[in-house]
């Protein structure tokens, strides 16, 4: 009686030794380390409001324009909406200055350095007291020279003044028997301020006050059944949402584009601004579209050819006794080579100018028609005006075949 309870102590110490030891922690050594996920490669953060600032670069810089020789400065582009959450913290980007500066970059405008001044600072205090030099072998200091910082002419201050959530919602619910589905979405929006100043007279130049809507969408589905022995539950969805903060880049972008057009009116700001959506149409175009596009060309091209020759043939024949004689001896030249009697030198000679892809179209044509099951030689100006039925034919084989190789 005394001895089951000291065994059923055993086991659950023998229990707990085990579960102690195989939960320590393993030591790790380098071999242990696993590599981190890479995931999608770096590329390029544009907007499709950065095309048409990449379109003003080439007239900025010239001599004509009003831009030339202006440069530009960024200040405090702060986030004045208050949104703040308390574990995420700000809800709005705080780097609006930096992406003005970055849409002035794409611009190509000069621009000159005062939003962060703390490094040249610090430089300058010390060619001041002569501790920096810039040629560390012979120990000179830095020289400090009266106007060697360039100034700006215009900058660039404001804000992000509007985040509001949730505009408009709605949503819809749906089951039928073991089915469910449901939509939602759901739209909110971001403005942003900027006021373009010249520096040296504090003049407001241009002002820009836009906004952007964000929308987000939710789908979702799913299946459940209950059985006898069990139950079947799927579901699924998918969340789209537009990035907030990418949404501030476009508006800032957009009124960078506003400011630099609004100041210097020669800009071709109506062009650069249809530029993207032309661009999109253009590379939505495959390349299988653009070859469609261009057999039509080729094939009108290849009708019209045969056009001059005959034309010629008819003002070179019509002084001719006889014109019956033409389709026998225009059958000669369906060899590669087409001279082959006085008569048909006679019929060819205008065609000689021309490029040998004319010269070459005779053979083709004469092939083709014996593929066709028509007549091996071509026919006379005089039956073509007479038959137009083969000419209508002749037009048909060559739309079919007029690009391809002479079958042999």
């Amino acid at each position: 009686m005394f001895q089951r309870p000291s065994f059923k102590l055993a086991i659950v110490c023998g229990v707990a030794a085990l579960s102690s030891a195989c939960t320590t922690l393993p030591s790790f050594s380098e071999a242990n380390y696993v590599e981190a996920f890479d995931g999608a490669s770096v590329v390029e953060n544009r907007t499709r409001y950065s095309q048409p600032l990449e379109c003003l670069k080439p007239f900025v810089g010239t001599s004509a324009r009003q831009l030339a020789g202006k440069r530009f400065a960024v200040g405090r582009v702060s986030d004045f909406t208050g949104k703040e959450d308390l574990t995420n913290g700000k809800r709005i980007t705080q780097g609006a200055a930096l992406m003005v500066i970055s849409a002035l970059a794409k611009s190509g405008v000069p621009m000159v350095e005062r939003f962060d001044t703390s490094i040249a600072d610090v430089e300058l205090k010390y060619a001041d007291n002569k501790l920096i030099t810039d040629d560390p072998e012979n120990k000179t200091h830095r020289r400090i020279f009266s106007g060697s910082l360039p100034g700006s002419d215009y900058h660039i201050v404001g804000g992000i003044t509007e985040v509001n959530y949730n505009i408009r919602s709605g949503s819809l619910d749906a089951s039928v028997r073991f089915i469910g589905m449901a939509a939602r979405y759901f739209v909110m929006n971001v403005a942003v301020d900027l006021r373009l100043v010249n520096t040296k007279t504090l003049e407001v130049v241009n002002t820009q006050s836009l906004q952007k809507q964000i929308i987000g969408t939710e789908l979702s589905g799913g299946y459940f059944r209950l059985f006898s022995d069990g139950r079947v539950d799927i579901n699924t969805a998918e969340r789209t949402q537009e990035p907030i903060q990418k949404g501030v880049r476009m508006v800032i972008e957009q009124a960078v584009f506003n400011m630099l057009t609004d100041l210097d009116t020669s800009l071709p700001a109506a062009s650069c601004q249809h530029k993207t959506l032309a661009a999109q149409t253009l590379d939505s175009a495959s390349p299988q579209g653009k070859a469609s596009a261009t057999a039509p060309a080729a094939t009108v091209a290849t009708q019209k050819q045969p056009a001059t020759p005959t034309a010629s043939t008819m003002t070179a024949v019509k002084p001719a006794p006889a014109v019956d004689a033409q389709p026998t001896t225009a059958s000669a030249p369906a060899v590669a080579k087409p001279v082959a009697s006085p008569d048909s030198a006679q019929l060819t000679k205008p065609a000689a100018p021309a490029s040998t892809e004319q010269a070459s179209n005779k053979p083709d044509e004469v092939k083709l028609k014996g593929l066709f099951g028509t007549p091996t030689a071509p026919a006379s100006p005089v039956d073509q005006q007479a038959a137009p039925t083969n000419n209508n034919r002749e037009m048909q084989e060559k739309l079919l075949w007029g690009n391809r190789p002479i079958i042999r």
